[in-house]
């Protein structure tokens, strides 16, 4: 029997690495007796829903700053109190609270990363915050070797690769071929997640006459950044066929209605959102960066970029469309494939080998 575990998630927004840390805890709590320490006011305790019809004690703590003795005295007392002896935690900028909240409590520590890190942090002061790690878990390949990489990896830690899962559906109904494009990003209003490039790409269907609709599902959290775009649609003869829904209950509609999964994202780990597409059979074309080329080693049919560029996006966005029918019937073993890759059971069983 593992013991307690606690997983940690202090940032208040909605995202990937949020919407995985829930996920992770769902997943383990079947097994585990498993306590989430959030950050009051965040997305995470604020949608009650998460954790309904789960056995996951939830925590929430207050802190004004990264390093903080009130985060370190909270999640200490969490710790102790409750008897916990591990902790998964996904995240990086409360790592230094996070050093002093275990240190001498004998806490199996494990580090989820599922986003890029550019600086490295292998400086003196950074070795002493993550001394007290034992795994270090990247989402993909790419992941584990950017946190080779990037951080000080103790001697005695180790580096695993866990792939993300999902809760993907064994039946599902395909969008019949139509003539008309309908193309999908899911993901966060918010620079770097894509939407402006996969706006412009689309100016080559326009050009050439076909009929396309593009719909962005996820919450606008820079209104600049929405704003700014809004402004630049306003330019556009195909304005109407752009639409933002915002946040969603519905994704699985919206990806049944589709056909493309456009995601000229950058910086992502195994992404969620990718995984949900090929859940649904559809025909992702991505930018070509950090995790995605793991996908197609994996067997999945997508269509990934060179140069990362707008011009290249569309030439692919046009390619398929004017093949729509044969790349559709390609895609639709994407769902197959996903079912066995991303098993809830796949990765439950990989983290329990990390519990004690």
């Amino acid at each position: 029997m593992k013991q307690k575990t606690a997983i940690i998630c202090l940032s208040r927004v909605n995202g990937g690495m949020e919407l995985a840390s829930v996920k992770l805890a769902r997943l383990l709590s079947t097994d585990v007796e498993v306590e989430f320490i959030a950050r009051d006011n965040s997305y995470i305790v604020n949608k009650k829903e998460h954790f309904d019809g789960y056995k996951i004690k939830v925590h929430e703590v207050s802190f004004s700053s990264n390093l903080s003795l009130k985060l370190i005295k909270s999640v200490r007392e969490i710790l102790i109190e409750r008897e916990i002896k591990n902790i998964i935690f996904l995240g990086a900028s409360e790592m230094k609270s996070l050093y002093f909240a275990t240190l001498g409590l004998n806490i199996n520590f494990i580090i989820r990363q599922g986003s890029k890190k550019t600086t490295s942090k292998k400086d003196i002061f950074h070795k002493l915050f993550y001394s007290n790690v034992n795994y270090f878990v990247g989402n993909c390949e790419y992941m584990k070797q950017n946190i080779i990489d990037i951080l000080p990896v103790p001697k005695d830690a180790k580096v695993k690769r866990v792939y993300s899962s999902l809760r993907l559906d064994k039946n599902v109904s395909y969008k019949k071929f139509d003539g008309k494009i309908n193309l999908v990003h899911v993901g966060r209003v918010h620079p770097g997640k894509g939407q402006f490039d996969a706006i412009k790409a689309c100016d080559i269907l326009y050009k050439n006459g076909f009929n396309f609709n593009l719909k962005f599902l996820g919450d606008i959290q820079d209104k600049n950044y929405y704003e700014t775009m809004n402004k630049y649609l306003e330019t556009l003869e195909y304005k109407s066929n752009i639409e933002f829904i915002g946040y969603t209950s519905e994704v699985k509609k919206y990806l049944q209605e589709s056909d493309v999964f456009i995601f000229p994202s950058l910086g992502e780990g195994m992404s969620n959102a990718i995984i949900e597409s090929l859940g649904f059979g559809l025909i992702p074309i991505i930018y070509n960066d950090t995790s995605s080329p793991e996908f197609k080693e994996l067997g999945f049919h997508i269509h990934l970029t060179d140069k990362n560029t707008i011009e290249e996006l569309g030439k692919i966005v046009l390619e398929v469309a004017k093949n729509l029918e044969i790349e559709k019937n390609k895609a639709k073993e994407n769902h197959k494939k996903a079912l066995e890759v991303f098993a809830l059971e796949r990765e439950q069983k990989e983290y329990l080998e990390l519990l004690i």
